[in-house]
């Protein structure tokens, strides 16, 4: 790998305590600031975040300014050397010779740093995804058709922005697409209100609303945001990073909030649009995007409450939970520097007749000759960058090296194991031969489990077959059986513990002969063949799978036989699989039949079960006028969300009002609200009908926001 990436992958190694620092530091001085303003913590957070960013650049060039250097001290030595004389060798004990400064712990995590590289490209790839996605959405919205501010809010807006010092023209528009107020763009800011906030919220409050959006753009919070969501992206690895950027953007919110309070007299006014807005924002789909600033919000809870003055009561003590954080922190922290101190102590030289050894996998006392075998003389001093490695160094290439002549041919008659295995037909891998050793694969196993097959098994499936004690003679046993699957079936089988006489018993039981994925799944749900036998008895004959069914819900033949004395009777076994599953006990359909609720079968329990119909509601229809319901008119009653008091309130309204009434009135959100409003304008008299074709038309709904503006 080049040096770029390498100067990469320890910059995201050493992030990882730097990080965990930077955090520590940030808590503790969060905790001490717990009085101060919360723009000062805001900034406090904000510096954390972007010192991050700065210690992750500084370490790059670091770590490629030490790359430099070391190519420069390199090139310099290897032009100073005379290549003519003979290197003499070296006795091991250079080991005590003066030190060279060098990372020894480079060679050893050499190895890991392509693969580390390799996932912080991927991950930085998908969150880009992510981010890119998230501005296209934002930039799909603001150029989509957008309904045009009422005058008198566009008025209040430059009101309120000239009030703030805002010199720079912001654009106001509607959407419907959005569940919240959301303001995008840096250069031109955009506020976007969603329509159902002109009706859900007074003009107070939409004043209030826009200057939390206001101060937004004033304090540039889209561009750092933007930022934000860069180091993000960038350390995505690293839950210090998220964590603190999460408190950035509560902090940031509580800033907006405060100049938002600051701008009306009344804060409980601001407090009732949240309110009104998080209502709003559970009735629709939230408009998901990775750089609108709102996707890590306070509980409501604690910004109403702190913002009507009457904050949640905030522990002054460190937790428990909080210790333990810190003190992981602290692990972090302290972790690497062993590593880091490492880097700036002394390494001791090697010769460079000992790396030419180790290179051609000799040993270090071994003569190197020249093309001058009978001249000698002194080797010329050694470089710190042309002839020294570290004692690490040293040894993990002799170890690389003897791995190397190990599987070489000139040395392969030194493994017996391996010939032997390879005599057996086994020519795989070293990392394959392994295993077989590690699992005490011999010959003689892998010949027995050929016979006992038929067939030759691979190296993956023998470690397998010897994994879960699959001998030859279990294999001989259940193909005597009449199971002649594969290896795979064979070793699920010794897993779940499918014996012979299982598979024989379960025959017997059902009067089939099951097959092995059968009775695989037999054995896992627990299926027994006294349960077979049982469920037999009580008349239940389906096949293997319906019974499965049964068992997996618990089904026993003293349930079914209760469920038959409900009064529908014997049930199917669909039935009773359907029924257990939802809970249908006979105790809830004896106390449906006392509370006068009658079903006239066992599909009627199951959607009274489904739908929640119970003699409560039951009760509660019957004193709104309502009795007599049939299992049908209740289930579609109660799938419709009509309460019993709805269902008084339209019988007070309308004495004539039938259960389809109820239910179309619902399916058109008619209520008294709206009743209200329709008798307002004049709309007399009124009938259900006449309300239902007010809703469609939709008449109404423009007169109400008409007024409200």
């Amino acid at each position: 790998m080049t040096h770029h990436w390498e100067a990469l992958g320890w910059t995201l190694i050493h992030f990882c305590w730097q990080a965990a620092a930077i955090a520590l530091v940030y808590r503790l001085a969060d905790l001490a600031m717990a009085k101060e303003r919360t723009q000062a913590r805001y900034v406090l957070a904000l510096a954390a975040l972007l010192g991050m960013l700065v210690a992750s650049i500084g370490t790059l060039a670091y770590e490629e300014s030490m790359y430099r250097h070391s190519t420069t001290v390199s090139a310099s030595s290897v032009s100073a050397a005379k290549p003519s004389l003979q290197i003499i060798p070296r006795p091991l004990a250079v080991f005590d010779m003066p030190a060279a400064p060098r990372d020894t712990a480079k060679l050893l995590a050499s190895d890991v740093m392509p693969y580390l590289d390799f996932f912080w490209i991927v991950g930085v790839l998908c969150l880009s995804v992510r981010t890119v996605g998230g501005w296209w959405l934002i930039r799909r919205l603001r150029h989509s058709a957008l309904q045009k501010a009422p005058h008198t809010l566009r008025i209040g807006l430059d009101r309120i922005r000239l009030q703030m010092g805002i010199p720079r023209f912001v654009d106001l528009r509607l959407s419907n697409r959005i569940a919240g107020p959301l303001t995008v763009g840096v250069i031109r800011p955009l506020i976007l209100l969603p329509i159902t906030a002109l009706t859900s919220l007074s003009p107070d409050q939409l004043e209030v609303v826009l200057a939390h959006e206001l101060a937004h753009i004033r304090r540039a919070d889209y561009f750092w945001n933007i930022l934000q969501t860069m180091i993000e992206t960038l350390f995505f690895f690293h839950p210090a990073v998220w964590w603190i950027s999460h408190r950035l953007r509560e902090q940031r919110e509580l800033c907006c909030d405060d100049i938002a309070v600051e701008t009306c007299h009344d804060p409980a006014v601001y407090a009732t649009a949240l309110l009104r807005l998080e209502e709003q924002r559970k009735t629709h789909l939230h408009l998901a995007m990775a750089l609108d600033g709102n996707q890590s919000r306070m509980s409501l809870r604690a910004r109403v409450l702190r913002i009507l003055g009457d904050p949640e009561e905030q522990p002054r003590d460190l937790k428990p939970l909080s210790l333990a954080g810190m003190a992981a922190l602290l692990v972090l922290f302290i972790c690497p520097l062993p590593q880091v101190f490492a880097s700036f102590k002394a390494a001791p030289k090697v010769s460079a007749s000992i790396i030419h050894a180790v290179q051609h996998k000799v040993r270090p006392h071994a003569a190197v000759k020249t093309a001058q075998p009978n001249v000698a003389a002194p080797a010329p001093a050694p470089t710190p960058a042309a002839t020294a490695v570290t004692a690490t160094q040293l040894r993990t290439m002799i170890a690389v090296a003897d791995q190397t002549a190990l599987t070489s041919p000139a040395t392969e008659g030194r493994s017996d194991y391996i010939d032997r295995m390879r005599a057996a037909g086994y020519n795989v891998d070293l990392d394959k031969y392994v295993a077989m050793k590690v699992q005490d694969i011999t010959p003689e196993y892998a010949e027995q489990m050929t016979k006992a097959t038929g067939e030759r098994p691979s190296a993956d499936d023998l470690i397998a077959l010897k994994v879960q004690d699959v001998t030859p003679d279990y294999i001989a046993r259940m193909r005597a059986a009449g199971y002649t699957g594969d290896l795979h079936k064979v070793i699920a089988m010794k897993v779940q513990d499918v014996t012979p006489e299982y598979a024989e018993q379960m025959a017997k039981a059902t009067g089939e002969k099951p097959n092995v994925d059968q009775l695989i799944a037999l054995r896992v749900q627990g299926v027994t063949p006294e349960y077979m036998s049982r469920m037999k008895a009580a008349g239940y004959n389906g096949d293997l799978n319906k019974f499965i069914a049964m068992k997996v819900q618990d089904v026993t033949p003293e349930y079914a036989e209760q469920m038959a004395k409900v009064g529908f009777g014997k049930p199917s076994v669909d039935d009773l699989v359907a029924l257990k599953v939802q809970g249908v006990t006979p105790e809830y359909a004896a106390k449906l039949h006392a509370d006068g609720i009658e079903a006239s079968s066992f599909h009627d329990l199951i959607s009274y079960r489904i739908f929640n119909v119970t003699p409560e509601f039951v009760a509660g229809m019957k004193d709104a006028g309502y009795g007599n319901l049939s299992a049908k008119q209740a289930v579609k009653l109660r799938v419709q969300g009509v309460t019993p008091e709805y269902a008084k309130g339209v019988k007070a309204q309308f004495p004539d009002a039938t259960t389809d009434d109820l239910e179309q009135m619902r399916i058109f959100n008619i209520d008294s609200d709206f009743i209200a409003s329709a008798k307002r304008h004049g709309f007399t008299p009124l009938t259900i009908q006449k309300l239902v074709k007010l809703r469609i038309s939709g008449i109404l709904d423009d007169n109400d926001q008409k007024e409200s503006q």
